[in-house]
């Protein structure tokens, strides 16, 4: 119990951070139009891009575990789908981890076959950023595309690594009544 409520604190002052450093960075944004005309807006903490928000959980997980996780927040794994997409998701990164890049989960995989990528929310695979060698199934037991710190470009890895990740969902449309 001592170790659940420890991980659940160090996972509550790691968001705080990153809040924070959100803030002063101006990328927590208001209330926006959607691409449909209407007033769209992000959860609470939630940064963002368009008819998008964003979210970087600094809580290392399979890549299984952190789309489960970002379920429950009404969301997926991140389905990057332009070079803008992909530059604010490479700052998100840095801004929680002291300007740093770290390995982080996207949505992006090719489990069910080889070679055939597709994102965990179903959004069509037309853009990508893969390190060249990439993807290279290392293994036979890469299936998952993360970003990694080391040049912020993807590569696939095992599914059962453990890495921070970072979810996305639409914006909350408010009607005009």
């Amino acid at each position: 119990m001592q170790q659940c409520l420890s991980a659940i604190a160090q996972m509550a002052f790691s968001l705080g951070v990153f809040f924070l450093l959100c803030g002063i960075s101006g990328l927590m944004s208001s209330p926006q139009r959607s691409s449909s005309g209407k007033s769209g807006y992000c959860p609470k903490d939630w940064t963002q891009l368009n008819d998008r928000c964003y979210i970087y959980l600094d809580y290392p997980s399979t890549f299984a575990a952190a789309e489960r996780t970002c379920k429950i927040l009404h969301a997926n794994l991140v389905s990057i789908r332009s070079r803008t997409e992909n530059a604010v998701v490479l700052q998100l990164i840095r801004n929680a981890n002291d300007g740093d890049l770290i390995d982080t989960w996207t949505g992006l995989h090719d489990t069910i076959e080889e070679d055939d990528f597709i994102w965990t929310d179903g959004t069509e695979f037309d853009f990508e950023d893969f390190a060249d060698g990439e993807p290279n199934s290392l293994g036979g037991n890469e299936d998952c595309v993360d970003i990694e710190g080391d040049d912020g470009q993807w590569h696939d890895n095992e599914c059962s690594d453990e890495s921070p990740f970072i979810c996305t969902r639409d914006v909350i449309v408010k009607s005009d009544h």
